[in-house]
């Protein structure tokens, strides 16, 4: 098939680690601004607070995954 469209791992999983960055970074952003919208010390300021983490938790993950997988991020990059 001549007329097939090209495919490319590497590029479909950068733009998709990509995307997930943002999506966390936006997340992350309007999540720290609901914590003037409740008291110190209430559950609401609490769940703000440890949804933050998760957040943070889940952006590390995606990091790591990179870092664990850099082969599939990089062709040029041989495996190790």
């Amino acid at each position: 098939m001549s007329d097939s469209k090209p495919f490319d791992k590497s590029f479909v999983l950068q733009v998709t680690t990509r995307n997930i960055h943002k999506d966390i970074d936006f997340s992350i952003r309007r999540t720290f601004e609901r914590f003037k919208d409740f008291e110190p010390g209430s559950d609401k300021h609490k769940e703000v607070f440890d949804t933050l983490g998760v957040l943070h938790t889940m952006h590390q993950m995606i990091e790591d995954f990179e870092k664990h997988n850099e082969h599939l991020f990089n062709p040029e990059t041989p495996n190790k």
